[in-house]
């Protein structure tokens, strides 16, 4: 097949998968054939994976998305060359959103997060009950339907509390969807899981749950959601050791459970005897799924051990079965409080250090295990994502 007297169709796709964003939305109107292509689900998915992949090869980082709860505001992080450049994306955000949720006054005393970043689609929440995507390339904004909260709750809805659990994609069916689910905020105690779906913009309630009675953690970054899985750390409610992974995959739908691995929670080697589950994060360690501690020493420094999976459950990647200690950091100077956000693909450790008692003293800080350099962002953040522009659309019509 000929798209013209010039171009086959596949040296076309090679030559624009390399293109940005911004050049392709420009070039959808070459002709009928060129918008059809760059609007496909089937090019937009090789062009993400494209560009992805040209990160590691080129850059040696992917971007990360950080969100600033305690300011409301966006950055991106990158490394160009040696450098890191913080990007200050907060007025994109205020140029998409639409007049209508910008207006909204149910909105404006509303706190606004960020619940996560898959295939380059942004998902944001206000308070408790308000949930958008957000494509920061395309420009696109999508106010998503409603919590689910019905008839079936007999007693007053205020008592119940809808909780984002993360933004994930079906590979199966081309979809973004987003978990949550429903609990009584006075005893934590868990009803129903609901997911939405991009393409009904609804939300249905899910049959199969976790059979363990778990509170969840969430995640502070997208763990191989590429593969369309996403990961959370749960805890029994009194005891350390029943802390577990829980793993869902947005293509079956099936939630899965895996313990910690041995030796993570128990060390007595000078650095902590006690280990709090609190201070246990899940995220990314460089293109795999890893498991960060912070140890406190004490009040003024902390000690990092990060585990990496080695191998998985037959070719299900949603069971961790072997893990391996791979970064050990004896003491790092924290002051008032040190999070791990995630490892970079190079090998930079992206901390969030608490200088201070309040939110202006929080910093994000690179640190570089070899030769144990600090670099300070100048910004903080809540949550990282990795962040790759796509041109994946928002709009129901287009799957």
């Amino acid at each position: 097949m000929e798209t013209n007297s010039f171009l086959h169709v596949d040296v076309l796709e090679e030559i624009l998968m390399r293109l940005p964003v911004k050049d392709l939305l420009r070039w959808k109107v070459v002709s009928k054939h060129w918008y059809a292509l760059i609007r496909s689900c089937i090019f937009n998915k090789k062009h993400y994976k494209f560009k992805h992949a040209m990160y590691i090869t080129n850059c040696n980082d992917v971007p990360l998305f950080l969100d600033d709860t305690h300011t409301e505001q966006f950055y991106l992080l990158s490394k160009q060359g040696d450098d890191n450049v913080v990007l200050d994306i907060t007025r994109d955000f205020e140029r998409d959103i639409p007049p209508k949720l910008a207006n909204d006054l149910e909105l404006r005393n509303k706190s606004l997060s960020c619940v996560g970043v898959v295939n380059g689609v942004v998902g944001l929440q206000w308070g408790r009950h308000r949930l958008a995507l957000w494509n920061p390339a395309t420009r696109e904004f999508k106010d998503v339907a409603r919590w689910p909260i019905t008839s079936d709750y007999n007693e007053d809805v205020d008592l119940y509390r809808f909780r984002i659990l993360g933004l994930g994609f079906d590979l199966m069916s081309n979809n973004f969807e987003i978990l949550g689910l429903i609990d009584d905020h006075r005893e934590s105690t868990i009803y129903d899981f609901h997911l939405y779906s991009l393409k009904t913009d609804s939300w249905t309630r899910l049959k199969e749950a976790p059979t363990s009675r778990v509170d969840f953690q969430f995640s502070n970054n997208d763990a191989y959601l590429e593969n369309g899985i996403y990961y959370w750390l749960a805890s029994g409610r009194n005891k350390l050791s029943d802390n577990m992974i829980i793993s869902f995959n947005f293509s079956t739908k099936m939630f899965k459970e895996t313990i910690l691995p041995k030796g993570f929670l128990c060390r007595n080697d000078g650095i902590v005897k006690c280990v709090s589950k609190y201070l246990l994060v899940i995220g990314k360690y460089k293109e795999g799924l890893g498991l960060f501690i912070n140890r406190a020493v004490d009040n003024n420094n902390g000690g990092i051990e990060i585990w990496a999976v080695t191998k998985y459950e037959g070719d299900d990647e949603g069971v961790p079965l072997c893990w391996e200690l791979v970064v050990r950091v004896a003491q790092i100077q924290c002051y008032n409080g040190l999070y791990i956000g995630t490892i970079r693909v190079c090998g930079d450790l992206l901390f969030l250090i608490q200088y201070g008692d309040s939110a202006e003293e929080e910093f994000g800080t690179l640190y570089d295990p070899p030769t144990n350099t600090f670099n300070n962002i100048g910004v903080g953040f809540c949550t990282s994502f990795t962040y790759v522009e796509s041109l994946f659309s928002l709009s129901k019509m287009l799957f």
